[in-house]
């Protein structure tokens, strides 16, 4: 197996906004130079790494371990792939049958089976289209 070519700070800098989701004209607009020359250095990244494309050539440097540099801090606040947490808490509005009954934790085993199941309803059949 061929040795890779090292990547010049440019590209590593061109590399890491590849990373974070952005295009060649935004790339081009944060560091300064045109767009022609970012597509000259995404070029150059995805020959020296051989890779086939963008999201190919960002899945390569994760594994070989460049981006291992980035501090955790700068790497989740910037990633596109950190998502938020999400709510989980169920809030049941007044008057909800749900609402009048207590909750099946607060329920025995025994009085599990013998509650009314309200979640299984049967649902209306559909006729299929002729």
């Amino acid at each position: 197996m061929r040795k890779r070519l090292p990547l010049s700070p440019t590209e590593l800098e061109v590399l890491r906004y590849i990373a974070r989701g952005f295009e060649n004209r935004e790339i081009a607009g944060k560091t300064f130079r045109s767009t022609e020359t970012i597509r000259t250095h995404v070029k150059s990244i995805l020959y020296k790494l051989k890779a086939r494309n963008r999201t190919h050539a960002v899945a390569i440097a994760y594994h070989v371990g460049i981006f291992q540099g980035l501090s955790r801090t700068e790497e989740t606040s910037t990633s596109p792939l950190t998502l938020p947490e999400p709510d989980l808490t169920v809030q049941i509005p007044p008057g909800h049958p749900a609402s009048e009954t207590s909750s099946l934790t607060d329920l025995s085993a025994g009085a599990r089976s013998s509650a009314p199941d309200t979640a299984r309803r049967s649902l209306p059949q559909v006729q299929p289209r002729r």
